[in-house]
């Protein structure tokens, strides 16, 4: 098996972050404690926010960090793909990992994921296991393979952005982790879950806005078109103009490749797999 590079870069995109919500997710990045075994790695940070602010917070909390501000909300692909672009750019960087900033990381988080590509052929995603709160999305015991990998603790391989490229910058957020983990199968990469990768997101506080389904919508009805199936795309445009979303420009319905018409599941509705319970 070829061995892959081993740097390590951490990114993670910030929209009118709190203090409190960075301060906490900086503490869990180990500040030269971290666990043993754990690969070198660097964070990169990409503010969407309307101003400049956090660089001020970030200076406080993680003196000399890689900030920058992108100048406008792109939402979490574009914001990413800039930085896994900046990150692979550099030759002994294999792995990129999105991080949410409402996310904590366990000391043994970033080894694990690292860890775990190292056990299969052709990895191409591996995703933290959220703690204690599970995924209900299911994955093998043994293989640990998982039918698509949550975006918010994500590792993507380079083997695998240089294969496909990062995600589709149609989507603003949502169903973009998605959309990456059934191009990675089609194109022959495993998607998997790291057990031992524990992550806490919290989102127990999260606001539940008629803004954010619609965002969730609007990105079903993306990836139902993009995939072929027409009747997912008009289920989730009926239920964006029922929450009241503004009109867009309704998506074209695709005809995708065999290969990743084989792995898309729209069975399961805004799941898109089964459940371990």
């Amino acid at each position: 098996m070829k061995r892959q590079a081993d740097g390590v870069r951490l990114g993670v995109v910030l929209y009118r972050n709190s203090h409190h919500e960075l301060s906490r997710l900086v503490a869990s990045f180990g500040l030269g404690r971290r666990s043993p075994g754990t690969p070198p790695f660097e964070v990169m940070w990409l503010d969407n926010s309307p101003d400049e602010s956090l660089r001020e917070v970030l200076a406080e909390l993680a003196p000399g960090s890689d900030y920058r501000h992108s100048g406008g909300n792109f939402g979490f692909g574009i914001a990413h793909n800039r930085m896994m672009a900046r990150a692979f750019a550099e030759p002994g960087v294999g792995h990129y990992v999105c991080v949410n900033p409402d996310a904590v990381l366990h000391p043994d988080c970033v080894r694990e994921l690292v860890a775990e590509t190292r056990r299969h052929a052709r990895t191409g995603l591996v995703e933290a296991r959220m703690f204690p709160d599970e995924h209900p999305k299911p994955y093998d015991p043994i293989t640990h393979q998982t039918p698509w990998c949550s975006g918010c603790v994500l590792l993507i391989t380079r083997e695998l952005y240089e294969a496909v490229g990062g995600f589709d910058e149609r989507f603003f957020m949502y169903c973009e982790d998605v959309d990456l983990s059934w191009r990675a199968r089609a194109a022959g990469f495993s998607t998997h879950v790291a057990p031992l990768a524990l992550a806490h997101h919290y989102t127990v506080t999260r606001e539940v806005s008629p803004r954010r389904e619609q965002s969730v919508r609007r990105s079903g009805a993306l990836l139902g078109a993009k995939y072929g199936d027409a009747a997912f795309a008009e289920l989730c445009l009926k239920a964006y103009g029922e929450l009241g979303g503004p009109p867009f420009p309704r998506p074209t319905v695709e005809r995708p490749s065999r290969e990743l018409a084989r792995v898309a599941d729209f069975s399961q509705g805004f799941d898109f797999a089964g459940s371990r319970w």
